[in-house]
């Protein structure tokens, strides 16, 4: 049985997160941390094309051309060690665990104190999925299927959701009634119009079907 890992998002915005290595991983890891707002400081000698390009248009904010040096980690929140030498990244994680800092190796599920999971994305919708290291083929699978399941609907329902939500709380103090609220707006196939006719359209619908009364031509 594997680890008993606890999920979590990070807002890693303007956090100083360091990706040692210049590989596939290490595009992929740095592409994400970046999208997320991340600084990255990148140490590796040489570079993916796709890595020198995020170095040119500053999404990665530091690139160290050469081999990993002690002080690469200073001020890191999280490490990435992406190398394809395993005494250099067990050396990375090491450090970064006497630091106190997260730390992620490619190579060692086992030895990190964080894995990062495949992600669907829409929206504001966020599914994150890991088998914990045992295998890859089996993660991407279950994302493929969950990015079949959850559409643009779902995010185009999140956007209306959250523009409600303070008239939500307000109409439904209990929350015991806002959850059965919310509950029956989703039974109703809202999902499936949202993906058809789009959100503008549907804003008006939701707003009634939940009960909030006021404002809902304003809306529209």
């Amino acid at each position: 049985m594997g680890r008993d890992l606890y999920p979590v998002f990070l807002d890693l915005s303007g956090r100083t997160v360091v990706v040692v290595g210049g590989g596939v991983v290490a595009a992929d890891r740095t592409a994400r941390l970046a999208a997320c707002g991340a600084r990255v400081r990148l140490v590796s000698p040489e570079v993916l094309p796709a890595l020198g390009e995020m170095v040119a248009d500053g999404r990665i904010a530091e690139h160290h051309a050469r081999g990993y040096e002690d002080g690469d980690l200073d001020g890191a929140v999280l490490v990435i060690a992406a190398t394809n030498d395993a005494d250099v990244n067990r050396r990375v994680r090491d450090d970064a665990r006497g630091m106190g800092a997260e730390v992620n190796v490619a190579d060692d599920p086992a030895g990190s104190t964080a894995v990062i999971p495949a992600v669907v994305r829409q929206g504001d919708l966020a599914l994150a999925i890991t088998t914990g290291g045992a295998s890859p083929v089996l993660t991407r699978r279950i994302r493929e299927d969950l990015q079949q399941r959850f559409g643009p609907g779902w995010a185009g329902l999140i956007d209306l959701l959250a523009e409600t939500r303070e008239e939500l709380v307000a109409t439904y103090p209990d929350i015991a009634a806002r959850r059965v609220a919310v509950e029956e707006l989703l039974d109703s196939g809202i999902v499936e119009r949202v993906a058809a006719d789009g959100p503008d359209a549907c804003r008006v619908q939701v707003r009634e079907a939940l009960g909030i009364v006021g404002a809902a031509s304003e809306a529209a």
